[in-house]
């Protein structure tokens, strides 16, 4: 009875090791991207980058803006100032 036993045995342990080897082999294809999913990535960084740097140029053209502004400003004080005080 042991004989008939040990083949099958045997079978067994061998369809437990495919099955686990399987199970592997399935988890590691579902880590694993493809090279367009990454490309699709890397796309949707730059576009991101490519916004925060127009969001960048418009904050520096708003600054600018505004320094010229705050010069303008401090000009008429000045021409204020000097007629109320009498220095040139």
């Amino acid at each position: 009875m042991t004989q008939a036993q040990e083949p099958n045995d045997r079978n067994n342990e061998i369809n437990r090791q495919l099955r686990s080897l399987n199970r592997r082999i399935e988890r590691l294809e579902d880590t694993q991207i493809t090279g367009r999913e990454l490309n699709r990535g890397f796309d949707r960084v730059y576009e991101e980058i490519d916004d925060l740097n127009d969001k960048i140029d418009d904050l520096q053209s708003e600054f600018i803006e505004f320094r010229n502004e705050i010069n303008q400003i401090n000009q008429k004080l000045d021409t204020i100032l000097r007629h109320i005080t009498g220095i040139n």
